[in-house]
């Protein structure tokens, strides 16, 4: 089918946010190793000459700095381009953050540029740490210093919401903060204790030439006017956009309650509903990398252009209906009448729940693993509702231990059930490793149980696990009402056909009288093999092949495995 104008324009849209990704990944990469390089004054000058040769290797060649210029100019390009395209500038606050430290950057940069690389390049001067921290300190000490912090400021921002709604960044949440601030702090001792030293023990002659400073300083005052003069024009783009608009066909925006708006086609929904502070969940900045902002079409969908693939993509991934579509990405050029599908957060609960992926959803393969107590009804008729409380926290109790023991994550109680989660934080191949290894364990404690009880129990406690493997969705649910994250909101669960699969396979083990039922697929991730137990095939509703498996009673076979496993490796 051919593309519309108005898909063509969409589609260029995530080609441009791939391209500031990448040439923002390419100023951090420049801007790390050139901190990394300055914190090496923290131990000598020669340190610092030494660092430099290596950052010099990287960076000033023809290939080196012609993608460095490239991903510097690409990056302001599109950030004036977006700014001048912005339909309002109602804007969380890290994104107002972001763009006027990305603004302030230039101004502060231009010097340093040119009185480093430029010079180096025409005239006979070489950009030493020696010669260079001659010239910083201590009367460009200051300019030097916020230009770093504002640097890194910009790039830990971008990095922060671009990372947040990742699996696994959580996890590493605590010691990425440690090491973004330990970064610049590092840098700024290692090179203005480099030049204090420098200028106690040695008498450096000024480094720039009469004719050097009459090329640079006439350079960097018309590259700083060109500068802002550019920045004049985005304001005068803005404000023109924004007088004609008003003179141009509106449009009329419904939302729930019966909230109108009217405005002038042109900007994003998530935009439309920003310029009218209507409160619209947006997690990755309008950028396509969630589906917070998701809406419901009520009227008006036929008027809208075809999902790009960049937002098919994410609505194929939710499994969203027809009438589903991204806020972030579609721009009303009729009247629509929406419904926002994920509750925005008020301040108060923001703060709880920034950069907590599982508040939003994450995708993630785990291993899935159910227990359940066979014939506890049977056990609980004949007992004292004391009893009956002492008996199943003695055997839930025990469960979680050997759950948890093996790194798996208890995700709830089901009466006398357990379903935890494995493979969360170390992957799916260790976490089928500890999944099956938790399976002999709990075993074990089970029978350990039935040896402290048996003078209390007609029957032994019986058991029946199920364990399967794949692709599910960790979220908190319960937490969507901005409750934060602590009591029952604060677990993270598991969704999807792994979930009903492994609990499938828990009610398989009545059905072969074993007290485990592990999927082919949780051994092939985690890379071994079974030595016994009952090989089969079970039929699972909604698949059409049936499902490959091995029923054992007891569950030694694995635990027999995982210990040759470690030996052939060892």
């Amino acid at each position: 089918m051919t593309k519309t104008p108005k898909q063509a324009t969409a589609d260029r849209s995530p080609l441009r946010q791939r391209l500031r990704l990448a040439s923002g990944l390419v100023l951090f990469a420049f801007a790390l190793t050139h901190f990394l390089n300055h914190a090496l004054g923290l131990v000598s000058l020669e340190a610092l000459e030494a660092g430099r040769w290596i950052f010099l290797a990287v960076w000033r060649n023809p290939l080196g700095e012609a993608v460095l210029f490239l991903s510097l100019l690409t990056h302001v390009a599109l950030a004036l381009w977006k700014t001048a395209r912005r339909r309002t500038f109602r804007l969380p606050a890290w994104q107002w953050a972001q763009l006027l430290l990305g603004l302030s950057i230039p101004w502060l940069l231009i010097p340093h540029v040119i009185g480093t690389g430029v010079l180096s390049d025409l005239f006979d001067y070489d950009d030493t740490y020696r010669n260079v921290l001659t010239i910083l300190w201590p009367g460009v000490a200051l300019n030097q210093t916020v230009l770093m912090l504002l640097v890194w400021a910009h790039a830990m921002i971008g990095l922060h919401f671009w990372l947040r709604t990742r699996p696994g960044y959580a996890r590493f949440r605590a010691s990425l903060a440690a090491f973004a601030l330990l970064v610049p702090a590092l840098a700024s001792a290692g090179w203005i204790g480099a030049a204090r030293r420098l200028r106690l023990t040695e008498d450096v002659p000024f480094p720039l030439t009469g004719e050097m400073t009459s090329f640079s300083d006439p350079l960097i005052l018309e590259l700083r006017i060109g500068f802002l003069a550019l920045i004049g024009l985005v304001l005068a783009v803005l404000v023109l956009r924004l007088a004609f608009g008003k003179m141009r066909h509106t449009i009329e925006i419904t939302y729930p309650g019966g909230r109108t708006v009217r405005v002038v086609p042109g900007p994003t929904l998530l935009e439309i509903s920003r310029m009218n502070a209507i409160p619209h969940a947006d997690v990755c900045g309008g950028r396509a990398r969630c589906s917070t902002c998701r809406c419901r079409i009520m009227t008006g969908l036929e008027s809208l252009p075809a999902p790009s693939p960049t937002e098919a993509r994410v609505l194929a991934r939710i499994g969203a209906a027809d009438d589903v579509r991204l806020a972030c990405q579609i721009r009303p050029t009729a009247s629509l009448a929406v419904v926002p599908l994920i509750p925005a957060q008020t301040p108060r609960n923001r703060m709880t729940t920034t950069g907590d992926a599982y508040y939003w959803g994450v995708e993630q393969p785990v291993a899935v693993l159910f227990v359940d107590l066979r014939n506890f009804t049977g056990l609980a008729e004949a007992r004292l509702s004391y009893d009956v409380v002492y008996l199943l926290n003695r055997y839930l109790g025990a469960t979680a231990r050997a759950v948890e023991a093996h790194g798996g994550y208890v995700d709830k109680f089901i009466g006398d059930g357990v379903m935890a989660i494995f493979g969360m934080r170390d992957g799916l191949a260790a976490g089928a490793r500890g999944a099956l290894a938790a399976t002999f364990a709990i075993r074990q404690a089970i029978d350990a149980l039935n040896a402290e009880l048996s003078g209390q129990l007609e029957k032994p406690l019986r058991i029946g696990m199920g364990l399967h493997c794949g692709q599910v969705i960790l979220g908190r649910i319960g937490a969507a009402d901005g409750s934060g994250t602590s009591g029952a909101s604060a677990r993270i669960t598991a969704l999807g056909d792994v979930v009903n699969i492994a609990s499938r396979l828990e009610a398989a083990t009545k059905e072969f009288a074993v007290s485990l039922a592990v999927s082919q697929d949780v051994m092939d991730a985690a890379g071994l093999h079974c030595a016994s137990g009952k090989e089969t095939e079970i039929a699972i509703r909604g698949r059409k092949e049936p499902l490959r498996i091995f029923a054992l009673d007891p569950p030694t076979a694995f635990a027999d495995a995982d210990r040759e496993e470690r030996e052939r490796v060892a």
